[in-house]
Formats: structure tokens, sequence, C-alpha cells
């Protein structure tokens, strides 16, 4: 399992114990004004009203000056709904594309405000753009394409309008599309549409029935998401209109769902009275999984809802001085304009398991008159690290190498590797890569690089975010040639009876011993020419801090 893989659920993990599907964002005060009491077309007419005049950005400045922070992970990635490739925004965007969720060739022209509107465009794995072309959205019965995140081939049937082939997002971001599609039905509702696999020319329905079936279903299966919220703050920071489908998923009921025909009733802000909250769920758990002594852990706990007054916030339990808040209070107007994000913190001061309770209470609650989160922790001692060794790439070619190591004497101490991989051109340092592997896995294949580049790799095992020392830094050529940087003198041994003896050409210092699993069975401080050593019989593979190439043998 990738290791990104495996961090990213168990954050999704914490997110779903802490979290109700949001329905507040930071709705600008007055900005759906006019809203109440329309139904239907004229309620979705007002909608377009509202969001049509936004401003434009540069098609060139996506990646730079809007994707950088509306589709930023929060560990530095590019949060891509097309594909599961990770990517570092410190990278930058090599091998993706600008991605118009609705074709652009549905509606004919670059020159307009759809064509640059954040609502519908996102950063996407080039390769699975290509593969999406301008098919529709769709259920795919048989896939012609399949990533793990996007499907394209022939839609099930009553799907894809006529269209040959169709695009199926993964379950994750289907409520996502569905949204972005009731957004482009809405905002740009007078534009004549060139193809009718799914738009329909006109104010409403605007879409056709078997398009809106399909979306309702993404609608109601996928809720709005944290990271929709959070984008949806973003756009509108950036080009000054927002998704109303995001801030009120209800509205997408009254439009095309089961209320149509029924006047619409919200307000801006929610009802200020009775106080209630939304978020956290009460008798939820923040677990901090486990956390060196010593050091520190922060995570967030939303506080939404709708209160009366000021919320009080306590921290309680045998444990509660491991834990802390930076305050005591939180605003009712925070609470209800968009919520409030409470930073709590574990520190473990030795190696335990910790619980306590974060309390929330006042503000005007009633029914639970106080909410509780539990918070649990576990203390570790520091890991202590071997050193990894890296050893020759294989599978060298013009575009990529495979780089390799031994699994170090204690593999109980890894969680995962990561690789640093520097890439020099024309003798100067140009990128440099981290890549993280599984614990089980003892390479990694670097398949993106330069003609004429130099690359150079290296290796640490990283435990509870603590990494090892550095290992030796491995030379690859492109043109065929690989190598330790620290060594030049070969090892060179022959085979004696039941064993090898040396025939090395100056002494050679810290000989290690593997067997084919890559396992070392055997450290020689120092070896000397003549000096022999007793092995079972089998092949083994030697390295020393002075050798460029490990030495492979036969014991026979």
């Amino acid at each position: 399992m990738n290791v990104k893989k495996m961090l990213g659920k168990l954050a999704l993990l914490v997110m779903v114990m802490l979290t109700v599907p949001a329905v507040f964002a930071e709705i600008p005060s007055g900005y759906y004004s006019g809203i109440n009491g329309l139904k239907d077309r004229y309620l979705k007419t007002r909608l377009y009203e509202i969001i049509k005049n936004h401003s434009t950005n540069s098609y060139s400045g996506l990646f730079s000056q809007c994707f950088k922070y509306t589709d930023q992970r929060s560990d530095g990635t590019w949060w891509d709904m097309y594909s599961d490739v990770t990517r570092y925004v410190s990278n930058g965007w090599s091998g993706m594309n600008r991605e118009h969720s609705l074709p652009k060739s549905w509606w004919g022209g670059d020159e307009n405000a759809a064509y640059t509107d954040l609502n519908h465009l996102y950063p996407s794995d080039g390769d699975a753009n290509m593969k999406k072309s301008n098919y529709p959205l769709g259920e795919v019965g048989t896939a012609t394409y399949d990533n793990g995140v996007t499907k394209v081939g022939y839609p099930i049937a009553g799907q894809g309008g006529g269209s040959s082939r169709v695009f199926e997002p993964d379950d994750e971001y289907k409520g996502d599309f569905a949204r972005t599609y009731f957004y482009m039905a809405t905002c740009y509702q007078d534009f004549s549409w060139k193809y009718t696999y799914m738009m329909l020319n006109g104010e409403y329905p605007s879409m056709a029935q078997w398009a809106i079936d399909m979306l309702l279903k993404w609608h109601r299966e996928d809720p709005v998401s944290k990271k929709e919220l959070d984008r949806n703050d973003e756009v509108y920071r950036i080009q000054h209109n927002r998704n109303p489908f995001i801030d009120m998923p209800d509205l997408v009921e009254f439009i095309w769902g089961d209320k149509v025909g029924v006047p619409y009733e919200a307000g801006d802000l929610p009802p200020v009275g009775n106080g209630t909250l939304v978020l956290p769920e009460h008798n939820s758990t923040v677990d901090f999984g486990e956390v060196i002594s010593g050091k520190d852990v922060t995570m967030d706990v939303e506080i939404r809802g709708s209160l009366s007054e000021n919320l009080t916030l306590k921290i309680y339990g045998y444990d509660a001085l491991n834990f802390s808040i930076p305050v005591a209070s939180v605003s009712w107007v925070d609470v209800n304009s968009g919520g409030y994000t409470l930073k709590v913190t574990f520190t473990p001061t030795e190696a335990r398991d910790y619980e306590a309770k974060l309390l929330l209470y006042d503000g005007g609650l009633v029914g639970i008159t106080s909410y509780v989160v539990n918070l649990k922790g576990k203390g570790v001692d520091m890991p202590v690290f071997d050193r990894v060794e890296a050893v020759d790439a294989s599978n060298v070619s013009s575009t990529g190498f495979r780089a390799n190591w031994l699994r170090p004497s204690n593999p109980e101490v890894v969680d995962y590797y990561t690789v640093t991989i520097k890439e020099y051109v024309n003798g100067n340092l140009e990128n440099v890569y981290r890549e993280d592997t599984d614990a089980d896995e003892l390479f990694y294949d670097f398949t993106t690089a330069k003609s004429g580049a130099e690359y150079y790799y290296s290796v640490q095992s990283v435990r509870y975010g603590e990494k090892s020392p550095e290992s030796n830094e491995m030379h690859v050529s492109l043109s065929g040639g690989v190598g330790s940087i620290e060594a030049d003198s070969p090892l060179v041994a022959m085979n004696i009876a039941n064993g090898l003896r040396f025939l090395v050409s100056e002494p050679h210092t810290n000989v290690r011993i593997a067997d084919m699993t890559g396992r070392v069975i055997k450290v020689l401080p120092k070896v000397e020419k003549g000096d022999c050593v007793l092995l079972p019989y089998g092949a083994f593979v030697l390295y020393s801090d002075q050798s460029a190439r490990p030495l492979k043998v036969l014991v026979k």
C-alpha cells in the first residue's frame, strides 16, 4: 500500500470522526439576498444574477496565481481529482494540465469568463485529462481507461446523451463534479451550447433529464466536503463569486430535485437563538497516534453551529496537562459565521498511553448542554536508527532508473523510506525530488529523468516523523554508469573452502555481507589482502566504504 495513501486515509478517518456533512461556509453577509421566496426557474435566475459577474483570471497564470491556493493539500501536494499521482507544488506542475471539467468545446470559445472560471477549472494529471477528452460525465459500463480515480468508457444504459464514451470520476469526487455542473448550468444559463450531451439551451432547466437524475444522485451520495468549502472561499477571494450549491447544498433540490415548486427560505447565516453545535460531534474522538516523548503534535477541531452566547472550552481528565488549547472561549459570531478552527496540541512526557477530554459548554446550548470530545494519544521513545545502505541503481535508461537500498538490521524501526534524488544539469543542481515508499519496498522507480542530466540519490528511514541519518549517496549516469561517490577502490575476493579470501589492493572498512533478501548477516570492521571469512553455502552481496560497486559472490 502506498504510504501517502495510507497516511491520507488515517487523516480522513480523523476528519470523519470529527465531522458531519458541512453546511456553513464563510458567506459574505447579504451575498445571497433576494433568493427567499423564489422557486425553480426564478430561484435559478436570481442565483445567475448574483454569480455571473466575476473577475477573470490569466490562463497562463492559473497554476502559480490560482491553483497554488485553491488546490494545494496541507502536505504540499497538488489536489488532483483525476489521478492518484503524487506531485508536490514546490516542484511545479510538470505533467499536469489546466482541466475544464465542463469541456470548453461545448460552448466554443476561449475569450469569455467561463474559459478561466475557477469554479470548473481544476489541476489534472495530463494523461488522465487526455483520456477524458471532451466526453460528458456518466457512469461507465465497460471501461477503456481506468487509473483508479478516473474511468473512461462506454456508458451504462440511459446515460451519455448520445456520446460513445463518458467520463466517470471517483466516488469521492462525484458530488464535487455534480455541484460544478450545477454551477455552470446556472452561471452560464445564457450560453448557446454547441453540444447537447448534457447541457440544454435556455434558462431552465438547462440540462438534459438523464444528466439531472445522475447529478442529483451524485450530489446526494457525496455531500459537500471541507475541501469544497475551503476551495469555495479561496475562489471567492480570487475571482469574487461563489458556487451557491456548495454554500447551500439544499438549493439543488429546489431547482432540480424533490422540492421543485416549493419557495426557498434561507438566511445568510445560521439562525441565532437556542444554541446548537453541528461540529464537533458529541462524544467524538481525536486520536493523535504515536508521538515521541517531548515532541508535540497539533490537530484541528472544527467548531460550527448556531449559538446565542460565547462558547467556553476546557480540557479535563487525568492527562489534561498533556493536552493544550490556545483559548478558553470562542465568540458565538465566529462559530455562527463560517466556524472556528480550534488547535489542540498533544505533548507526551513519557512512553505511555494518554487520555483527556475537551469540554465545550455555555453558548446558549439546548438539548446537549455540553459537548465532549475525547482526546487520546500515545507517547513513545525516540527511535534508534540504523543507517540505510544505498546500492547500485538498476533499470537505467534514457528516461529514468530504479534506486535501490538494503533493509537495515532493525526493520521494525521503519514506517517508510524517503528517497532524495538530486538532479544536476551542466554541473548545476537544478531539482531535488523527495519521494516516500512503503516499509516493505527497497526501491523507488524514477521515471521523469531529463536528457543529459546526472543524478545522485540517498535514502533515509522514517519513524514517527523522525528520519535516520542519510545513507551513502549513489551516482547514476543515464549513459549507463552507476556507483557510490564515497568509494573508488574495488572489492575483490576469491572462493576458498567454505568461504572467501580477500584480494583487495588496500584495506576496506565496514564490509557488509548481505544475503539475497538484502539482510546483512555479517559485518567486518576491516579487511586487508589475504584476510578470510567463513560463510555458508549460497549467494551473497558484499559492500564496503571504499568499493564503488557491490561484489556478488557464490559460495559453494
